[in-house]
């Protein structure tokens, strides 16, 4: 039956030139012929998942409640990466301080929620490149790329994070891009080590990727001509994770973040029971402000795990290293000993959405080889059997957001104004300010320190308003904060 599924794939497509050994990526399927078909596919799969994914921002932003993490990393973190300033122990993600900083120099009409639809249209990316990885690495007809793509989107794993202004799952765009990219037979293909150093920037369960993307570079070192490329690569990668370092003037943390005390191996039990209940029952975690399990629900996840399951049996040869990015997202999430949460493993939800499509293209094909050609379609049956729950139950999900019937917390110290809400504080604070009324220390002991400060200054100098106090003053007040002394830079006093 094994041999049977996996049959009739397209004339492989040589990597190496005849007098050097050859690389196992050689003897893979050569990729199908791309059409304009193709390309139309890709782009209406991309403005459906961005349409999508900016629906949901714009219920989740009814509340105009900012989270905790959201007011670091899409304010106060990209004003300091712009100082040369790291403003926590936490703040490590370099990439995720940068493309929300390109970001806000992008948006017309900045303001206190509007990185979350640059999340949202970055996020929607992943459909797109999950076709495309689909028919031009796994050998899947257009159905079975389609089916890669929307439950790339459709899964609730991914979905509920799409909006949230953090740096995950931007993480998971850059990261299975350069598994795309390691895999090529084009000689750019040592670039791909290079973008897996960028999602390591962006967030640290890039790492899962990373360890994929370097596994495949291995294997494509045959011969001597081949070393030069894989060390550039390996080199690039590691210069954009350490960058940080040397622009920081105020010592510095990369990586380790959130997860700053190493491995824990005494809880991986423990860890491994989370997943499965993130993904059978309930996402509800740490910045997964949603009751949906990661994977739909227990009957979905049965359905993936078994269309996966075939899929590695007929094309494991393939499919190898989007499994080791997976098995690395849950093996990684395992040992970790930083704040748990569904948010770790969106890797692991979209390369599982990924393995599952190329299996049911598998079964369609060994079908409609056998029988009626209408089982061809039988990805796109699958797609809406998924879809019908699934959106369903994110369409309720996003109604209870945007009414405030699910509120999102205020998860630090910013006390709101008697029937105002941040917004309308943050102004106020910045009128007192400028009044003289109060000063940058009074709001940061507070209204959330370093935080609101550099909100206030950002929604100032975006808005084209004169500042109601200065970077200077937000890093006066840093100096004799709790953060400062663990970085033991020259910024602290």
């Amino acid at each position: 039956m094994t041999e049977q599924l996996g049959q009739a794939p397209p004339p492989t497509v040589p990597l190496a030139s005849a007098g050097a050994r050859r690389s196992p990526l050689a003897d893979r399927p050569g990729p199908p012929a791309w059409s304009r078909a193709d390309l139309l596919l890709a782009l209406a799969l991309f403005v459906l998942a961005a349409a999508w994914f900016l629906w949901l921002t714009r219920g989740a932003s009814a509340q105009g409640v900012i989270t905790g993490e959201e007011a670091s990393i899409t304010h106060r973190d990209t004003m300091a990466l712009a100082m040369g300033w790291q403003p926590s122990m936490w703040s490590t993600n370099a990439g995720g301080q940068l493309f929300y900083w390109v970001a806000g120099h992008l948006d017309p009409d900045y303001g206190l929620l509007s990185a979350r639809k640059w999340k949202a249209v970055a996020t929607a990316l992943l459909a797109p490149l999950l076709y495309l990885m689909a028919r031009r690495r796994l050998g899947t007809g257009r159905a079975g790329g389609v089916l890669a793509g929307g439950l790339g989107v459709l899964l609730p794993g991914v979905a509920v994070m799409a909006w949230v202004a953090i740096e995950t799952p931007l993480d998971v765009v850059v990261g299975l891009a350069a598994l795309l990219v390691v895999t090529s037979r084009r000689r750019w293909w040592w670039l791909g080590p290079v973008l897996a150093g960028l999602a390591v920037s962006l967030y640290t369960a890039g790492l899962a990727t990373a360890v994929a993307v370097v596994a495949v570079a291995v294997t494509r070192v045959r011969d001597v001509r081949a070393v030069v490329p894989a060390l550039a690569g390996a080199l690039g990668g590691l210069l954009l994770v350490l960058a940080p370092l040397a622009w920081w003037r105020n010592g510095g943390i990369v990586v380790t973040g959130g997860g700053r005390s190493g491995a824990d191996l005494s809880q991986v039990g423990t860890h491994l029971d989370e997943l499965v209940r993130y993904t059978l029952a309930s996402g509800s975690s740490y910045y997964y402000f949603s009751d949906l399990p990661a994977l739909g629900g227990p009957a979905i996840a049965v359905a993936l795990l078994l269309a996966a399951g075939i899929a590695l049996a007929a094309r494991g040869a393939l499919l190898w290293p989007w499994a080791v990015a997976g098995v690395s997202a849950v093996g990684l999430y395992a040992v970790s000993s930083g704040v748990p949460g569904t948010r770790r493993v969106v890797l692991a939800v979209a390369v599982l959405g990924l393995a599952a499509a190329v299996g049911v293209d598998v079964v369609a094909r060994w079908v409609a080889d056998r029988g009626p050609r209408v089982a061809l379609a039988l990805p796109v049956v699958l797609l809406i059997a998924v879809a019908v729950p699934t959106v369903s139950a994110t369409v309720s999900w996003r109604a209870e957001l945007a009414s405030g019937e699910r509120a999102l917390p205020i998860d630090w110290p910013f006390p709101v104004d008697p029937r105002g809400d941040q917004a309308s504080t943050l102004a106020r604070l910045a009128d007192e300010l400028r009044a003289g009324r109060l000063d940058p220390r009074a709001v940061g002991d507070g209204w959330g320190g370093t935080r609101t400060l550099a909100m206030i200054f950002m929604l100032d100098e975006r808005a084209g308003r004169a500042p109601a106090l200065t970077p200077d003053d937000v890093v006066a007040y840093y100096r004799v904060s709790e953060d400062c002394p663990p970085l033991d830079g020259t910024a602290c006093g």
